[in-house]
């Protein structure tokens, strides 16, 4: 599902990747080690991915007052423009694969995934290992 949609993204020079970083600058400017840590990446990805966007014109990065080595990310309104052009792509390959589910096809999908869910965060903790704000939420980290 995820390359049909980057297929479909891409035709607008988009990825679901980069919807999703955009759409999380959307709410507010972040740090790059916030959205790394949201998105469960390594920070060189994230720059990586934040390098893109910038020399794109989708989003910008200023100084953080106060701390020299902090930039503070932002979206541009052209990543708003971008954003506001490919969600309605990802919603619609989203509501064609998953609207063709019946209602107990889609209550037994929400039923293993919350098991696996479950059954993955037990074996976190029992490896010591912390969720991150991503993990926690069943969201996953997106790929840049």
């Amino acid at each position: 599902m995820r390359r049909l949609i980057d297929t479909h993204l891409s035709a607008h020079g988009a990825s679901m990747a980069r919807l999703k970083l955009l759409a999380f600058l959307a709410e507010e400017p972040r740090r790059s080690t916030d959205i790394a840590g949201f998105f469960d990446q390594a920070p060189r990805t994230v720059t990586q991915a934040i390098d893109w966007l910038e020399q794109n014109g989708l989003a910008s990065r200023s100084p953080v007052e106060g701390d020299r080595r902090a930039k503070m990310v932002q979206i541009t309104d052209a990543g708003r423009k971008m954003l506001e052009q490919g969600l309605p792509l990802y919603d619609e390959v989203v509501g064609q694969t998953f609207g063709s589910l019946s209602t107990g096809e889609l209550e037994a999908l929400e039923r293993a995934i919350s098991h696996l869910d479950h059954i993955v965060s037990g074996l976190e903790q029992q490896a010591g290992i912390r969720r991150t704000r991503a993990g926690a939420s069943g969201k996953g980290g997106a790929q840049f």
